[in-house]
This record gives C-alpha cells, structure tokens and sequence, in this order.
C-alpha cells in the first residue's frame, strides 16, 4: 500500500519552513556582508601600508612625514641641453595617493565623478555628512581620502572599502586611520593627533559623531577579533 502526503501537511511543512527562512536568512545576509566589507577593508589596509613603505623606500627615509606626502615639492628634469626643462609640483596627499596606488579616479570627492556617497551614517543610523578631502578610487573600488593635519603632524585616512555604494555606514564600509612616522597604520586618534598616539580603542566604535571619529575603534575592534566584525 502506497503512502503519500495530504496537501495539508506539504502546506504546514512549507509554512515552518518559510517561517525558518525569515528568522534566519537576514543574520545569513548580514554575516555574509560583514564578512565582505572585512575582506575589502584587510585588502585596502595591506596596499596603504604598502605605499607608505613604498614611498619611504623610494625617497630613501625611515620617517614617513620625511617624504613627499606631507608636501615637498616633487621635480622631475625631461629633455637635454638647451631643450631641458624641469617641472615642479606640490607634493603632500595627492601625490601620495595618485602616485602611490592604482587608481580609476582622481580628485573624485566632488562633482559628477565622485567616488565617495553623498552622505554617511553612523552605526545608530545618525548622519555625519560626507568629505571633500583628497580622495582617490582604487581599480579594486576601494575610496581613499586623506587629510594631512600640518599642525599636528598627521595624515589622517578615510577608506570606504567599497566606494560610494551602499550601506556607506560607519564601521561597516567606512573606516578612518592614522599613518604612523615608521608607515604603519593605526586606527583613527580620536582627536589625538598625533602620530606616535596609538589609535582609538575598540570600545569606542561607533561613538563619535563627526566623519573620521564616528568609525574611530572599528578597525581596531575589527583587527582584535582576527578580521572579524562582531559588533
């Protein structure tokens, strides 16, 4: 004797399983995302060390604020004799991040080319505006803005590790480092400022309420869990 299901039970059957899929799926999303935007941010965070040592390595100093990125002139001589001619022009953060790192954009904090959202928010979803620093996007679609603070003596970063697309959120696709003297990074200093402060703790992300201190902690809480994003 054959045995099937009623068409009541396959629809109670469909029932628990759609209910399932609500409750779980959306953790399923979201943990898929995190972990995305943490494999962006570990890839854009090993090429802006790279530069910075590039850079170092390039002009021959061990103190990444000796070199073209915090505002030498840059001159380069083309030409022989009568026909020589030599063209100078201001370092500081644009020759660092057009020079340094390869790009699809330039100067695209602005305009119709830009590569930066319109505005950000905070993890609480209150808003903190956008930026019209230097800013560069990266062939991986990483943006990169710096600003470097002459009076303090740091350049400050802003990576939105997936360009201006969404969730453009503090912590989640937007970070903010500091570039240390030996061209490391560290976290954001919180208002510190200074290159040989160590960058905001863990437990501070998603407290500040500006552009670059909303996500000061998230790398650093981010790096403590092993490339993990677990708030």
């Amino acid at each position: 004797m054959k045995h099937g299901f009623t068409l009541s039970e396959i629809l109670i059957t469909l029932g628990i399983v759609g209910v399932v899929a609500v409750l779980t799926v959306p953790s399923v999303m979201k943990n898929y995302r995190n972990r995305m935007y943490v494999a962006q941010l570990q890839k854009i965070y090993a090429q802006i060390n790279d530069a910075a040592q590039a850079i170092m390595n390039d002009e021959h100093v061990d103190n990444f604020y000796e070199t073209s990125a915090v505002g030498k002139n840059v001159c380069t001589k083309t030409g022989e004799g009568e026909n020589e001619k030599t063209t100078c022009t201001t370092g500081g953060t644009e020759y660092f991040l057009t020079t340094y790192f390869k790009t699809i954009k330039k100067n695209c904090a602005t305009g119709n080319n830009r590569c930066v959202a319109p505005s950000y928010s905070k993890l609480d979803g209150g808003n903190i505006g956008t930026t019209g620093d230097m800013c560069i996007q990266t062939v991986n679609g990483a943006t990169v803005c710096g600003l470097y603070n002459g009076g303090n003596n740091v350049l400050s970063i802003l990576v939105d590790v997936n360009g201006p697309a969404e969730p453009n959120i503090s912590g989640r696709d937007l970070f903010s480092m500091d570039m240390k003297s030996n061209g490391s990074i560290s976290d954001f200093s919180s208002g510190t400022n200074n290159p040989s402060t160590a960058g905001a703790a863990a437990n501070t992300c998603g407290i500040g309420t500006s552009l670059y201190q909303a996500p000061a902690g998230c790398l650093t809480s981010v790096i403590e869990a092993g490339w993990k994003m677990e708030y």
